[in-house]
């Protein structure tokens, strides 16, 4: 017959015994949890491509100061181009109306209005975004007979 202190004394070495697996067992499950960790982390995404065009295209009001008829203000819209992927269109520029579109390269914040035929007129000029809502242009308008036309307008965001 075992005696109670045998007993306990089994029952020690079989507690002492678990108690070492159980440890083990918690420092595997920690090292696990650390070693795992930096696979938690989400991957870097690589930075989405922006289109430059995209803060210009809204609608705009713009107060034109003209060489030719002083301030004027009227609405001009700025779409993207569909043709080419560097290319905004500025319909009603100059007052002339939505049907007619100027077409403004875009780089940056910048605009640059390339010598084009708009509305029988020869064009040309440039723009500068200096705010979110806020775009200065200066542009010329040949209208004939070397009358040129030299416009600055402020484009406000609708």
């Amino acid at each position: 017959m075992i005696s109670w202190q045998e007993n306990c004394i089994f029952v020690d070495k079989h507690m002492l015994t678990t108690m070492k697996n159980l440890r083990k067992i918690g420092l595997f499950a920690v090292a696990a949890f650390v070693l795992a960790l930096p696979a938690c982390q989400p991957e870097e995404e690589e930075p989405t491509p922006t289109d430059d065009r995209d803060k210009f295209v809204a609608a705009w009001t713009c107060v034109e100061n003209s060489t030719n008829s002083g301030q004027t203000t009227f609405n001009v819209h700025i779409n993207k181009s569909t043709t080419n992927s560097a290319q905004v269109k500025l319909e009603n520029l100059y007052n002339i109306g939505q049907a007619f579109s100027a077409v403004a390269d875009v780089s940056g914040s910048n605009l640059t209005i390339p010598q084009q035929v708009y509305n029988n007129k020869p064009l040309h000029g440039s723009g500068t975004m200096v705010s979110n809502n806020t775009i200065n242009m200066t542009y010329y308008v040949d209208l004939g007979s070397g009358n040129i036309d030299t416009c600055t307008a402020t484009l406000t965001r609708q």
